[in-house]
């Protein structure tokens, strides 16, 4: 093959749903590349349609308008190179309701060539068995005397570990090799969890070796709901990364498929910096393609809504971002001056609304007809009415209220449903406590561009112990066990699947019965709260997936 085919790849950030909308920035970013002398351009899986589609594809008016986008995007081709589109096509035998997830490679006005997905992922964030069947047949078509194969995505993670055995029999990559092919194009949908681009490369680095060809993957990139995508498209040559394109952002490149040289740029290894990228782009985005621009966040003076606070200056200016403190009875006066020091330190809006009066109108309506709350009922009354405040202070800006709760309290329902779980967005929840520490670190020495303060969260803040303050002297080792005890724990049940018994081997005993106990507990709390941005590999969103009223307790004995 001749070391000069140069590929455009089109890093893009769809919009799921918005057809014409992709259609015309596709069209656009084809046009870029091709005037840069790209001989093939290609675009991510379900580019047209944007991923996940979930059950947006039994509308057939959208299936009608992709059909009409594809038409109208082969035409594009007749004075230009091939374009091969992510998207959705109808079964030929016509048989069930079933799409394809397919590669469509439009050529010389026309559809040249179609290559269906053939290997289906049904675990964490995916369900493409609910939507789609798997296609059958390879695809390996001639473009200016290359052989160039066609693979979607998980025909790429055939050799994928689930349960202790692979998922999958066939593998779309060596077989594609085998055809012929001089170089095989994986169009993907990606979503990002901690060091996943580095894992990634590797995986892309071996079945360059194993076909003995390059292989590109062409990724997405953009928040879709609490999915982020980071991009991090690339090139891979013999034992080398000939080419790899900005992670977390959209970006069109040609690359020849060749290189002798490797780019000087390295993925990120530092988690915190890899953190804020991620939930940058995946608030920005949640904001952008909701049609909302402004956020309300509840500052209560504690680190989680503080490094919320940084993280939303970050992605939507801090002219879009009002922080309102709303102090009880039993909330400390640095409490809200920490507040206060953020929101100026930010450089955002900032009032402060007491909570105490509308409180006690409740709890004295209460004493009258029922029982006055007390107790828990009691803190968890200013919990909900503090979210009431919030909503109506939405509503009346035309606003989206973001909750600062984080992973290990979401994970043993330390929290108030709807109370401080309320909100459009959870933007921490997937981070446990030592993230946002890490985060807040990493505020304090690479600001947000718009804070006015080189410092933007006060080192008081970082240094004062965690606290729901709901009453008084309240903390929240006093209620949990510490969270650097907690949080393995719960990263050993929650995301490697281990169970109490092997986690009290390691761990402490009782940390480990109290941080279970408290998890499946709290499964109806879950449910009903916002989504997390995703960046670990089992978040408490849409890949996890339990049941409310069931028995978890397989051994009481630990």
């Amino acid at each position: 093959m001749s070391s000069n085919f140069p590929v455009g790849i089109v890093q893009f950030n769809p919009v799921v749903g918005d057809i014409a909308g992709n259609r015309e920035r596709i069209v656009e970013e084809y046009i870029t590349a091709a005037e840069r002398g790209a001989e093939l351009v290609v675009t991510p899986e379900l580019s047209l349609i944007g991923y996940p589609p979930r059950d947006l594809l039994h509308r057939a008016d959208l299936r009608a308008a992709v059909e009409s986008s594809l038409n109208q995007m082969a035409k594009r081709t007749c004075d230009g190179p091939p374009l091969v589109v992510g998207t959705i096509t109808e079964p030929e035998d016509g048989r069930g309701a079933a799409l394809h997830n397919s590669a469509v490679l439009l050529r010389d006005g026309q559809r040249a060539e179609t290559y269906s997905k053939r290997l289906l992922p049904t675990y964490d964030v995916f369900d493409e068995r609910r939507y789609f069947r798997p296609g059958a047949e390879l695809s390996v078509t001639d473009i200016n005397g290359v052989s160039v194969g066609l693979t979607v995505c998980e025909d790429a993670w055939h050799d994928v570990n689930i349960i202790g055995h692979h998922r999958y029999e066939s593998n779309p990559i060596a077989e594609t090799a085998a055809a012929g092919a001089d170089v095989i194009v994986t169009l993907a949908a990606s979503p990002f969890s901690l060091d996943k681009p580095a894992r990634r490369e590797q995986r892309f680095l071996g079945h360059a070796q194993g076909a003995s060809c390059p292989v590109i993957f062409v990724n997405q990139v953009g928040g879709n709901d609490e999915l982020i995508f980071d991009g991090h498209s690339l090139v891979v040559s013999d034992d080398r990364v000939a080419e790899r394109l900005t992670g977390f952002s959209a970006e069109t490149s040609v690359v020849p498929t060749r290189k002798q040289t490797q780019r000087v740029s390295q993925y990120d290894r530092d988690r915190a910096a890899q953190v804020r990228a991620a939930l940058r782009l995946g608030l920005a985005d949640y904001f952008n393609k909701t049609g909302f621009e402004q956020a309300v966040i509840g500052l209560s003076g504690g680190i989680d809504s503080s490094v919320t606070a940084a993280l939303t200056t970050g992605a939507l200016g801090a002219e879009n971002v009002y922080g309102v403190s709303l102090p009880s009875s039993v909330t400390s006066s640095q409490s809200v001056d920490d507040a206060r020091a953020v929101a100026t330190n930010l450089g955002i809006e900032f009032d402060v609304v007491p909570i105490e009066a509308g409180v006690e109108t409740i709890r004295s309506r209460l004493e009258t007809h029922s029982d006055a709350p007390t107790g828990v009922a009691l803190e968890n009354l200013q919990a909900r009415v503090r979210g009431d405040m919030l909503i109506t202070i939405a509503n009346e800006r035309d606003s989206l209220v973001l909750t600062p709760d984080n992973k290990s309290e979401g994970a043993v329902g330390y929290c108030t449903l709807y109370g401080d779980a309320i909100g459009a967005l959870a933007p921490l929840g997937d981070c446990y406590k030592n993230v946002v520490y890490s985060l807040a670190s990493s505020f304090n020495s690479d600001p947000p561009t718009d804070a006015l303060s080189a410092v933007p969260i006060p080192q008081s803040i970082i240094e004062k112990e965690p606290t729901a303050e709901l009453s008084e002297g309240q903390t929240d080792v006093s209620e949990l066990p510490p969270y650097d005890e907690l949080d393995p724990v719960l990263t050993e049940y929650i995301e490697e699947n281990r169970s109490r018994n092997v986690i009290a081997d390691i761990h402490d005993k009782k940390v480990t019965e109290e941080a279970v106990s408290r998890l499946t507990r709290s499964e109806f709390k879950r449910i009903q709260t916002p989504p997390p941005l995703r960046i670990t590999q089992k978040a408490l969103g849409r890949g996890w997936s339990y049941p409310i009223a069931a028995e978890y307790e397989y051994n009481r004995e630990i």
